[in-house]
């Protein structure tokens, strides 16, 4: 298991508007591997379960980002940091064929959420 604590900051928007909002982080390189991992949030006294994605973002032709897709959260957080611990890989980063077909396994991913 992996913990990190890093700042949230402002990326494109995609994740909101796909239907999953990110929030990015300010975390740099990562001793971990490019991938999807489920975890756990930590902002102040409130934690979270979601979903990391660690790596390019291949589908956007995009460089490497580490953005959190929080479970049953909705609040402004840019510039406060979050604790995140690193649980279990669910899947490599791949290339999508475009967002619909990245939102179909963000569907996917979720389940692995629910069912962990």
């Amino acid at each position: 298991m992996y913990r990190f604590k890093a700042k949230v900051i402002s990326g494109r928007g995609r994740g909101k508007q796909i239907g999953f909002p990110t929030a990015n982080l300010d975390a740099g390189d990562l001793p971990i591997a490019y991938a999807v991992y489920l975890v756990k949030a930590k902002l102040g006294r409130k934690t979270c379960r979601g979903l990391l994605h660690y790596g390019p973002k291949k589908t956007f032709s995009e460089p490497v980002s580490v953005e959190v897709y929080l479970k049953n959260f909705n609040q402004d957080i840019y510039g406060r940091a979050l604790e995140i611990e690193v649980g279990r890989k669910i899947r490599p980063v791949r290339k999508f064929d475009n967002a619909e077909a990245l939102k179909r396994q963000i569907e996917k991913d979720l389940l692995e959420l629910n069912n962990s």
